[in-house]
């Protein structure tokens, strides 16, 4: 018995997937040339050697017959940040010019490609398979970079998302004012120009660099740009400390890139008290997979008590190994 087509989207929209902005490059009867894209979902690698792609593309839409008369194209992978730029592609919005606005930079193919996407792909076409209503297109990669490192954006149940990442199975904490603790005095980050500064320091001891007023808005892509610059020193550990209270939404910005960055090298936290919003703020960072946290015993010194933050794992059933003296 045939399933009906729209009880099978339905079904298949229950699979989450990545989102690509497809693109070609073809030249009208006028003889300009001229970009064609849209969004896809139904991508996938094929083969790394030789070095293959697919992507499927329905038979109504304009943008297969490009890459069919083209005989290339693109792939472009859309970030958190830009699910307006899948809304584009996908025509939400008809009559405006697509490519406007946004920066592009081109292959060895001519095609069109996003300068802030996540990664590209740049291919000629291979193969051109029919797949029912949609052609299935294997490409060769020509050429393939990651342009920056971020969480991805989602298509799952026809709505644009993001990951929900999980609670971590256990959390450590290290007790700032704690005179038994052995902890090493940090190094404060503030920019990339503090870099070669902690480079050297950790030449002859491990260091503790700390990014300082890391979740500041304004302070974004100069925190970002300073994690970049620290990741992978050896004999650094990298935290991010909270200057000036900060949203859960701006915590959740920056941790999450972060994260991403510094793997498979973990990201400390400091967080402040901030009359209970560094409890929401610590929930926050466990979610975007910080799993050390820097706290304090004194509650006056505006730092994320230890007993609070123990009191807040536990409830959370995240593990968190005891400390002298703390009893949730």
């Amino acid at each position: 018995m045939a399933v009906d087509g729209a009880h099978l989207r339905s079904v298949l929209s229950q699979w989450p997937s990545g989102v690509a902005v497809v693109t070609t490059m073809v030249t009208e009867p006028d003889g300009a040339r001229r970009p064609h894209g849209m969004t896809a979902s139904s991508f996938s690698s094929v083969s790394l050697d030789p070095p293959l792609v697919s992507v499927c593309l329905g038979n109504h839409l304009p943008t297969r017959l490009m890459v069919e008369r083209a005989g290339v194209f693109a792939l472009s992978f859309l970030g958190k940040d830009q699910a307006e730029i899948g809304r584009r592609f996908a025509g939400a919005r008809p009559g405006e010019d697509r490519f406007a606005g946004l920066d592009w930079l081109t292959g060895p193919t001519g095609c069109p490609m996003l300068a802030d996407a996540t990664g590209r792909l740049d291919c000629t076409v291979e193969h051109a398979y029919p797949g029912g209503d949609h052609t299935i297109f294997v490409g060769r990669v020509v050429d393939a970079a990651v342009p920056r490192i971020t969480a991805p954006l989602l298509f799952h149940s026809r709505a644009w998302g993001q990951l929900a990442d999980p609670l971590p199975e256990e959390i450590t904490m290290t007790v700032l004012d704690d005179p038994a603790a052995t902890v090493p005095h940090p190094l404060l980050v503030r920019d990339s120009g503090d870099v070669a500064q902690v480079a050297a320091a950790a030449a002859h001891a491990p260091v503790l660099a700390y990014v300082t007023d890391a979740f500041s808005p304004a302070r974004e892509a100069a925190v970002l740009a300073a994690i970049d610059a620290l990741a992978g020193l050896p004999g650094v550990t990298l935290g991010c400390a909270e200057t000036s209270p900060a949203s859960p939404l701006q915590v959740r910005r920056v941790l999450q890139d972060a994260v991403v960055r510094t793997r498979p090298a973990p990201v400390r936290v400091r967080l402040l008290a901030h009359h209970g919003l560094g409890l929401v703020n610590a929930l926050v960072a466990m979610k975007s997979g910080v799993h050390r946290f820097d706290t304090v015993l004194d509650p006056g010194s505006g730092g994320l008590p230890a007993q609070d933050l123990l009191l807040l794992a536990r409830q959370l059933g995240v593990a968190c190994a005891p400390l002298p003296g703390l009893h949730p």
